[in-house]
């Protein structure tokens, strides 16, 4: 079987992120990538190349450099062009999501 780079990518992710030790709170980037494509793939593009002006470009990676806790807090308040998922999404979720993201940069 041979894997597409996508796949090989999610695949290493998912490895690195399994052997980062106790300390670290594991995140499904699986789950990320299915929460990203209804949620957020309209903006941001299936490869996170953002498709409108203003928005980040998650390929880049630079609006990523902030730690998990306030990623989730700014996906659950919003602004600009970014809804609230408060109550729509969960904390992990939010989390699963910030994990996939992050393996989309190059």
């Amino acid at each position: 079987m041979i894997m597409t780079s996508s796949k090989a990518g999610l695949l290493l992710a998912a490895i690195v992120v399994s052997c980062l030790g106790a300390y670290a709170q594991a995140s499904d980037i699986f789950n990320g990538r299915d929460v990203y494509d209804l949620h957020c793939q309209t903006c941001h593009g299936m490869d996170g190349q953002s498709l409108e002006p203003g928005v980040p470009d998650f390929s880049r990676g630079e609006s990523l450099y902030v730690p998990d806790v306030e990623l989730v807090q700014r996906l659950k308040n919003g602004g600009g062009h970014l809804p609230s998922y408060r109550g729509l999404l969960t904390d992990e979720e939010l989390r699963d999501v910030i994990a996939y993201i992050r393996t989309l940069q190059r």
